[in-house]
């Protein structure tokens, strides 16, 4: 069965996560669903993908979802693609899975 959880993996130093950022949104919101098909959570940032600003904006929103500072935020993959892997250092995976379980569920 496929779950939301398969999104978010261990990673020396703390959990990657797989996303799907959608940019120049009407509004922001982390975590934004899941594609199952893709395996990825959502994100939607208001910032549109030029200059790299929608994928500051996807760190930012990141580092603050999880209580972290803005440099423990690492984007590990897909700085030009929808298809985003990021690396959030100091946090763990049962850790961040107990904070996305109330946006997405058991």
């Amino acid at each position: 069965m496929v779950s939301w959880r398969d999104a978010v993996q261990p990673a020396d130093g703390g959990v990657r996560l797989l996303l799907e950022a959608s940019p120049g949104a009407g509004h922001a919101r982390f975590p934004d669903g899941y594609n199952p098909w893709r395996k990825r959570l959502g994100i939607r940032v208001k910032e549109p993908a030029r200059d790299g600003r929608a994928n500051e904006a996807v760190l930012a929103m990141i580092a603050d979802f999880f209580g972290v500072k803005s440099t423990q935020v690492v984007l590990e993959a897909g700085a030009l693609d929808s298809r985003k892997t990021v690396l959030v250092l100091g946090v763990s995976v049962a850790d961040a899975r107990m904070r996305l379980v109330p946006a997405l569920g058991a």
